[in-house]
């Protein structure tokens, strides 16, 4: 049996149609809310790369390539229940480009087709709870420099600044990671249509994070500017701050990216070689890999055991001087309680609904109410910093709206010593680093608004 006896596209569909759980995963997670579905854009780019491309795709695939598909592939689909989905899907996406590079012709360019392919994942959200803290620092700790240049008595105090006495938060929006995000997508879409040869894009990329760095830190050091008056203007001049340095951000790309000495590349020209001819149990055996793989998630298997609770576990019966009252957990926080490492209480005070949660251990199924109201159709609104009203510390508060329905949601995380956190990512390396001891309690209220 000769590859070129079946349809090029079949070996692209092989591996889209086995990894079809980790799709719809990806599917559900760029839908639902809970994570900005910017994946769409890339996704939309990378098919019309894939659709130009389609003259020059062989009737016979490559080996080698082919064999990464199938590894990669069994990767990502055996590895269910051992690995997170995210890092899965990405191994899964490598597997269905590695069968789109088996059918181009050699030495075509693949790095911005991988990058766009990985950027079309559901990564914002995850990418904001492990990174957005670092690079709040950095920022924080630039635009300290930025400010003093410009004559300003600035202290950094964590991801907060004082600007002559007063206190402004660089908040989880000012880590720049959907600037980053945007940078990346303009590259890589840039570098996929013009062909650009692997080598002269991988010089580039870390010129790209310097640029993401740089036009952060102007965006942040003109907000703080905004926000202490320094700088006089409408209250929308906030928003075409953020718009300009974006868009300026994204100029320098192009020009890095495609500016002057790098001319948009023609499509390698067909090479005469005489066919490879794959063997029949090596096509055997890569269908029936695929068919497995397709079949693995469908097939019965042990549930996984669930998380053990919190025993003798005391929740605390009165908050900000107002008694506790038990409610039941609801469907939602049922099913999620099952997988929670730790334990989960809801509560009312009267005039608002509570939800607790104890946690031991830094984890990233600790994550903000926020992403939980947008993945329930919620349009989450008004995003400030506030005082606590009891103990020391600050909060998160957003008003969630749905329909009718508006609903101000606060947030904090309070370790056993006292400190309290408002930002997730914050919490997280401070509890990995051991800067926070636990166990750490989550408190998030809810209340109707008229």
């Amino acid at each position: 049996m000769r590859a070129e006896r079946l349809p090029s596209c079949i070996w692209l569909l092989l591996p889209l149609l086995a990894l079809w759980p980790l799709w719809l995963w990806s599917a559900q997670r760029l839908s639902d809310g809970s994570d900005d579905p910017f994946g769409i854009i890339a996704l939309a780019m990378l098919l019309l790369v894939l659709w130009r491309e389609r003259s020059g795709l062989r009737a016979t695939p490559r080996l080698g390539w082919l064999l990464a598909c199938g590894l990669l592939g069994a990767l990502a689909g055996f590895s269910q229940g051992l690995w997170p989905t995210l890092p899965r899907a990405a191994l899964g996406v490598l597997a269905v480009l590695a069968a789109a590079m088996a059918l181009r012709e050699p030495r075509q360019p693949c790095l911005a087709w991988f990058g766009l392919g990985l950027l079309a994942l559901p990564l914002l959200s995850s990418l904001q709870f492990y990174l957005g803290y670092p690079l709040r620092l950095v920022t924080a700790e630039a635009s300290v420099w930025l400010l003093r240049g410009l004559g300003l008595l600035v202290l950094r105090q964590g991801t907060a600044l004082e600007v002559n006495g007063q206190l402004v938060m660089v908040d989880a929006p000012c880590s720049g990671v959907q600037m980053a995000w945007i940078a990346y997508f303009v590259a890589f879409a840039t570098a996929a249509w013009m062909r650009l040869e692997d080598r002269l894009l991988l010089r580039r990329i870390p010129l790209l994070g310097v640029l993401v760095l740089a036009g952060n830190i102007l965006r942040n050091g003109l907000l703080v500017l905004l926000e202490t008056g320094r700088l006089g203007g409408p209250a929308w001049l906030h928003e075409v701050i953020g718009l300009a340095v974006f868009a300026l951000v994204c100029l320098l790309v192009l020009r890095l990216v495609a500016g002057p000495g790098v001319g948009a590349q023609r499509p390698v020209p067909r090479q005469a070689y005489r066919a490879q001819v794959l063997a029949t149990p090596f096509q055997v055996g890569l269908l029936a890999l695929f068919v497995v793989l397709a079949a693995w998630p469908l097939l019965p298997r042990a549930q996984p055991a669930p998380v053990a609770p919190v025993l003798a576990l005391e929740w605390p019966q009165h908050f900000a001087g107002r008694q506790l009252r038990p409610l039941a957990l609801s469907a939602v926080e049922q099913r999620f309680a099952a997988q929670f490492p730790g334990a989960i209480g809801r509560f009312s005070d009267g005039q608002r609904v509570l939800s607790l949660r104890h946690v031991r251990r830094p984890t990233r199924l600790l994550h903000p109410a926020a992403d939980c109201f947008r993945g329930l159709g919620y349009r989450i609104q008004a995003i400030a910093l506030e005082r606590r009203e009891e103990g020391a510390g600050l909060q998160r508060c957003f008003v969630a709206t749905s329909g009718d329905e508006r609903l101000r949601v606060c947030e904090f995380i309070e370790d056993s010593g006292g400190r309290s956190f408002s930002d997730h990512s914050a919490w997280y390396w401070s509890a990995l680093a051991g800067d926070s001891s636990g166990p750490w309690l989550a408190v998030t209220t809810v209340q109707a608004l008229p």
